[in-house]
């Protein structure tokens, strides 16, 4: 199991413009390169603070010359708004100036407002997904590269920039449920991605029992199954430290439902902070997330880990209304502190026959 680093960018705070939050990225980044990372990730939405990075595979690119032994990768890329021969040549690009350290990451979309923007029907959205996969995938086959589906047509054509690695790492985002992408995920070798927001242990294992089933269903064998998701993670010992990160993620979902569900109201760019249906109160949050001490983060990762069983966990650690001396504090301490501790406590685990 491996950690990641989930870039969203958002600007919570007018004043803290794009290209300060750009920097800012960088500087976590580069520390959590530091730390031993495995991955570093890049959101993208469209139109709204929610996120401040339209083009993932732009920022992947530049971090490739910021770094030097980390992964970049999209988290996610969104397939239905891309034009699919340009996004070939990008991830190409992106490859060969990462020297091989692209990985990918895909998912169907979710905001309306995004897609009416760019003139596309949300409810075309998986057909969309799948397509594109396929032809990534006939993209990283070889050449020459011809295709024929329902949205995408290609005459046969020579690339000139290909990808250095012969098939980058793919996480799809969305597979709950979903036998014909789980089919695919199975025989192709894709990494199951989730986001888990605040729900609780329980819920996630819920959610992990089903991708499960669905993935042994389609073919797989459940002990070699990947399991990604991404989890809140902020370190420290002060308690108001803590309810400022929980207040973070509350206004990360506030503001995520408001366009899932369509009763977003902006200004401009910048989205309302309306309250998300059952939310929990700040004291419940900081303890569904991985939140606390180094030891208390430490024991809550303990018992996902050894429920939940992931392959890569994508930490979201730049929490909006956090500052980044603060940001950069709990990275630290989590490559410092929380890691060693991991080590410790999962091999007593292990000695003691619980893992």
């Amino acid at each position: 199991m491996h950690f990641g680093l989930f870039c969203l960018m958002t600007q919570r705070d007018r004043q803290r413009g794009p290209s300060q939050i750009y920097r800012d990225t960088t500087e976590q980044v580069k520390l959590v390169e530091q730390a031993g990372f495995e991955i570093a990730w890049f959101a993208e939405h469209h139109f709204s603070n929610y996120c401040l990075c339209p083009s993932p595979l732009t920022m992947t690119t530049y971090m490739a010359g910021q770094t030097e032994r980390i992964k970049l990768g999209p988290a996610v890329i969104v397939a239905p708004l891309y034009e699919p021969i340009r996004l070939l040549e990008d991830i190409g690009m992106a490859d060969q100036i990462s020297n091989g350290r692209l990985v990918l990451g895909f998912g169907t979309g979710y905001q309306e407002y995004e897609f009416q923007k760019f003139g596309v029907e949300l409810s075309t959205g998986r057909a969309r997904m799948l397509e594109l996969l396929d032809f990534v995938e006939a993209y990283l086959d070889g050449e020459p590269l011809s295709f024929n589906g329902e949205h995408i047509h290609f005459s046969e054509t020579y690339f000139s920039v290909r990808t250095m690695q012969p098939r980058p790492a793919i996480y799809v985002a969305g597979l709950a449920g979903d036998m014909e992408t789980q089919r695919r995920a199975v025989q192709r070798g894709y990494i199951p991605f989730f986001t888990t927001g605040w729900n609780r242990l329980d819920v996630l294992s819920g959610i992990r029992d089903k991708v499960e089933s669905a993935y042994v269903a389609a073919g797989g064998d459940a002990a070699r199954m990947p399991f990604a998701l991404q989890r809140y993670v902020f370190v420290t010992d002060d308690a108001k430290e803590a309810e400022l990160a929980a207040d973070g993620a509350r206004y990360v979902r506030r503001v995520a439902m408001s366009m899932r569900n369509k009763y977003a109201r902006l200004d401009g760019a910048f989205l309302e902070e309306l309250p998300a249906p059952d939310e929990p109160p700040l004291d419940e949050i900081i303890d569904r997330l991985l939140i606390g001490s180094p030891e208390v983060v430490a024991e809550k990762l303990v018992r996902e880990i050894e429920t939940l069983r992931p392959t890569h966990i994508s930490c979201f650690m730049a929490i909006p209304g956090v500052s980044q001396p603060r940001i950069l504090r709990s990275i630290e301490r989590f490559g410092a502190e929380v890691m060693p501790l991991l080590g410790k406590y999962l091999h007593a685990d292990a000695a003691c026959g619980r893992q």
